[in-house]
């Protein structure tokens, strides 16, 4: 049966909150940390595959010395799509236009603190990005977990770049090996389902809607 149309009649239901890259970060004391303040900040990178967008949920950080009446963290996303960029400073890196609420915190110990963006926000495939972690008052500790180093991971495919700080408030950037933990929640943009269209289908339809017509037509003719 040769199919000569491909039709859009429905689209794929979105799916379920997941984990796009992280290193899952967890409450109480120990771990490794880099001290956020007004000249360092860091940077963690990953490429996503080809196929899906996602579209950004929140983002955690495990956070320390963090108290939300004096501090304000800034976290700002870069994307490269050429994949080329070795740090957010690097040629042919933007900075994208999303804003994130300032979680409030409780205590200085080590926990997770969860930033929701203001905005819609998109991570495309086959696309790099940097989540940076600033500062624009105060400063923080953005923490290992209590555990222990802890590769990020993520959806099937993602690429993870490493970390990079900047001692000079982003003139230059360095790798470093203190894996601070963060999770990215996102959920998976849905995509149109196609559906093949047979034309004989089509043909069988009409075909018959013109043998009932032309058989009410001589029923009535033959009362009359």
């Amino acid at each position: 049966m040769t199919t000569l149309f491909v039709g859009i009649l429905a689209i794929s239901n979105p799916a379920d909150a997941i984990s796009l890259i992280g290193n899952s970060p967890s409450g109480g004391f120990g771990g490794l940390s880099r001290t956020i303040n007004s000249n360092f900040q860091y940077a963690v990178g990953f490429t996503l595959p080809s196929g899906s967008d996602y579209t950004l949920n929140s983002i955690t950080l495990r956070l320390a010395n963090y108290q939300s009446g004096a501090d304000t963290p800034l976290l700002q996303i870069y994307a490269d799509s050429a994949k080329n960029s070795t740090d957010p400073n690097s040629a042919g890196v933007a900075l994208q236009s999303v804003l994130f609420d300032k979680p409030n915190s409780s205590s200085n110990s080590g926990s997770p603190f969860t930033f929701n963006p203001q905005s819609t926000f998109t991570f495309l495939d086959d696309t790099r990005y940097w989540l940076l972690v600033d500062v624009t008052s105060g400063n923080f500790s953005w923490s290992q977990n209590p555990s222990g180093d802890a590769n990020p991971t993520g959806i099937s495919g993602i690429t993870d770049i490493g970390y990079q700080g900047s001692d000079n408030n982003g003139g230059t950037y360095s790798a470093n090996s203190t894996l601070s933990a963060f999770n990215i929640d996102v959920t998976e943009v849905a995509t149109p389902v196609p559906f093949d269209f047979d034309p004989s289908f089509g043909v069988a339809v009409l075909g018959g809607g013109w043998l009932l017509r032309k058989h009410l037509k001589k029923k009535k003719s033959t009362k009359v």
